[in-house]
């Protein structure tokens, strides 16, 4: 069963969507990958840089199979060029030493008609002919790929059918809608045995972390095809959160998990890169019908500040200098901020990257008024303690809320949401940071009727499971009067306690968290990212 889902897998993958698991069977080969092109396929170069397990610096560039086979045609008029300047092109990376010779790897989901193998060894004779033993062309077709993963088959594969289950209908989703969280979630889950009492060895936990990569990469692989950029952002956020839960409950160093882990953040980084790309070529964010979409136009433009606010963020974290990305920010900023949607708490989060970014564009109090001051007073009004139903709590997400928002759901909600707020009090705590002090007395009474929820798991690692059935639910009545310098005191508290470490080295991927996690938002987090962020 397993032969056959890779083979169907690579029977409909891309360039894209198969770089992905590769490099992670690649890593659970010994190679550290220390490049992903960002358009892979689709330049000359090279798509994947890796340094093998005796040191010698690899290129690899990826290759769809028309027809299941590279035919002599597309070897000549698209591949042969772009393997010569991949072979006999210099590496420039900074993990590198400039002039190193490197091994060189064409890789295709496809296999080789004769004809191309004969015209790749007389390329490779040629070389050695002409005295550079060090130039060669080196293949991974696709029974290599499936008997890389097939060897993978004791970690690879869940042992429990209802495992089989779940990656099954991962797999034959049709890409286009929301990602399934909560079963990639309890695939994880059951990849890395979190509920056993049982603690695996160190070896074991890192063949078991890029084993999961490579089944991450399979199930949303129509996601990849149909370049649902939330999806696979998404998918590869929760899996790097499991990979930290592994290594808390097993305490592995970082070390262990470290390969796999900047894999995954690459994947991300460059997903994010891809929907700029994809936003600066549209003219408008309208998906299919227009009259269609208008019910969740609002809701689309919401993630697509989230995510460009968290893109930028990274850049600034990692002081790239971007001057067109910096203009076309500003333009979609200015002409899209005034049409987001506050459809539950799981969206706060959503506003918060962007406010976060926003405010690096425009210093004004403009940010504090139409981010914090608006979602403060929407929440005190919508979920006063005598609200027939109130915002919906961080536990509902859009796939939950938008039927009832719509009024188009079969049964009506039966939770109130009335009195209580798990964001309120961060908001709040940013406002006061910002030492807006007249204008939050004037709604402070609101602000005290409202009940702060706070979940916190049993264990450090739990932070990271999509369910906890364990923990403790406070829910905790603010004082009706308190002192400006009692509430600053509080306000600028920003150790983030609750953050575990592994995390915490990366603002960043917190955010881009709490945006896929909605459910663990508390003020601690809030606050210690405001702090975080601020200094970028």
């Amino acid at each position: 069963m397993i032969e056959r889902i890779i083979e169907n897998w690579l029977d409909k993958s891309t360039e894209k969507s198969f770089q992905k698991p590769f490099c992670y069977m690649l890593a659970n080969q010994g190679f550290t990958v220390i490049h992903l092109s960002r358009h892979c396929g689709m330049e000359l170069g090279k798509d994947i840089l890796a340094i093998a397990p005796d040191g010698t610096p690899c290129a690899f560039q990826l290759k769809g199979a028309t027809n299941g086979k590279i035919s002599l045609r597309q070897w000549r008029n698209e591949i042969s060029g772009q393997v010569v300047d991949l072979v006999m092109g210099q590496i420039v990376h900074p993990s590198l030493k400039n002039g190193t010779p490197h091994r060189s790897f064409l890789v295709t989901n496809g296999e080789l008609e004769e004809e191309v193998m004969r015209a790749i060894d007389d390329m490779n004779n040629r070389w050695q002919a002409g005295g550079n033993a060090h130039y060669r062309l080196e293949t991974f077709v696709r029974g290599q790929i499936l008997q890389m993963a097939i060897n993978l088959q004791e970690n690879l594969w869940p042992s429990e059918l209802k495992d089989f289950k779940t990656l099954l209908e991962l797999f034959l989703e049709d890409g286009k809608g929301p990602l399934p969280k909560d079963k990639l979630a309890s695939l994880f889950e059951s990849i890395f045995q979190l509920d056993s009492e049982n603690i695996p060895s160190r070896a074991k936990c890192e063949r078991l972390v890029s084993s999961a990569a490579i089944l991450c990469s399979l199930s949303i692989s129509s996601f990849t095809n149909q370049h649902n950029h939330l999806a696979e952002i998404e998918a590869w956020t929760i899996y790097i959160a499991y990979v930290f839960a592994l290594a808390g409950k097993c305490n592995l160093p970082f070390r262990s998990i470290e390969s796999e882990f900047n894999i995954a953040k690459k994947i991300i980084y460059n997903t994010l890169d891809n929907l700029y790309e994809e936003l600066k070529g549209r003219t408008h964010l309208i998906e299919g019908n227009f009259l269609a979409d208008q019910p969740i136009f609002r809701v689309r433009v919401t993630w697509l500040l989230a995510f460009l606010g968290i893109y930028d963020l990274w850049k600034r974290s990692e002081e790239v200098e971007d001057t067109e990305f910096y203009n076309f920010l500003t333009n979609f900023y200015t002409k899209y901020q005034g049409k987001m949607q506050l459809w539950g708490e799981a969206a706060i989060p959503q506003f918060l990257a962007f406010y976060w970014s926003y405010r690096k564009v425009d210093c004004t109090p403009k940010p504090d008024f139409l981010i914090l001051h608006g979602l403060i007073e929407t929440i005190c009004k919508m979920n006063q303690p005598r609200s027939k139903i109130g915002l919906a709590n961080p536990y509902y997400l859009t796939t939950d809320i938008l039927p009832h928002l719509f009024g188009i759901a079969d049964e009506p909600l039966k939770d109130s949401f009335a009195g209580k707020s798990y964001a309120l009090e961060g908001l709040v705590h940013l406002f006061v940071r910002r030492n807006w002090k007249q204008q939050l007395k004037l709604i402070w009474p609101d602000i005290t009727r409202i009940m702060i929820s706070v979940f916190e798991p049993k264990l450090k690692w739990h932070f990271y499971r999509w369910i906890n059935k364990e923990g403790i639910q406070k829910d905790i009545v603010p004082k009706p009067l308190q002192k400006w310098e009692e509430l600053k005191k509080a306000a600028f508290e920003s150790e983030g306690k609750c953050i575990p470490k592994n995390l915490k080295k990366h603002p960043v991927i917190v955010l881009l968290f709490l945006c896929v996690y909605p459910h663990r938002m508390n003020s601690q987090i809030i606050r210690w990212l405001h702090s975080e962020l601020s200094r970028l």
